[in-house]
């Protein structure tokens, strides 16, 4: 019996080193996808305060890590099913009568910028995104029938700079009463990641560059 174990002890040995090797691959592959998920942002997009137009949109940052805000795009869609798109980062109602001093804070005229781990901003009334729409797009009218509306957010990432989003549609529903009410498409906003969402929200970036947005 212990001839026979000294004869398949190299057997033996490889096969236990195979095995030591399996469990150290699964465990970093454990690890490596656990610290994956931590560095994925995750861009919540909500609403509240109201089901109407007069409600606000909230973008909220679920991720572990602090990421940028670089831009808000607004996509309205009409009764004929035509798509007019804006982008909209900036709150332009802000100082449209009276230009900014030099002591009045520019943070409160744009929602750009940094949103930490459990961040929020309250981008506005949806009323005064489609506003802001019709300012940046002429072809848009603040006034006209849309059946729904889709927001796309644009941030960079801290850890590796790249650019990823989220996106949400909601439907412009008539109530009896004629007031338009708000209702979301999808139960939560749709994230943008990876190789082939980073090369749209490129191009898209790009086009109003081109386009002198």
């Amino acid at each position: 019996m212990l001839q026979n174990l000294l004869h398949y002890a190299p057997l033996i040995t490889a096969a236990m080193t195979c095995v030591t090797a399996m469990i150290w691959i699964v465990y970093l592959s454990f690890f490596l996808r656990s610290y994956r998920r931590q560095q994925r942002p995750s861009i919540l997009i909500t609403s509240g305060a109201g089901r109407d137009l007069d409600a606000h949109c909230f973008v909220t940052n679920l991720g572990l890590e602090p990421v940028y805000l670089l831009d808000v795009v607004i996509d309205l869609i009409d009764t004929n099913g035509r798509v007019a798109r804006a982008v909209i980062p900036e709150r332009t109602e802000r100082w449209n009568k009276v230009q900014p001093g030099e002591d009045d804070d520019a943070r409160l005229a744009t929602n750009v910028g940094p949103l930490s781990s459990g961040g929020e901003r309250d981008l506005g009334r949806f009323r005064t995104l489609i506003e802001r729409a019709s300012t940046a797009n002429p072809d848009i009218e603040a006034e006209g029938e849309f059946t729904s509306l889709e927001i796309t957010v644009v941030i960079v990432t801290a850890s590796q700079a790249e650019l990823c989003g989220a996106v949400r549609c909601y439907g412009i529903e008539r109530a009896t009463s004629g007031q338009p009410r708000l209702k979301a498409h999808t139960i939560k906003a749709r994230q943008l990641q990876g190789y082939f969402a980073r090369n749209k929200l490129a191009r898209l970036l790009s086009a109003q560059l081109d386009a002198g947005g």
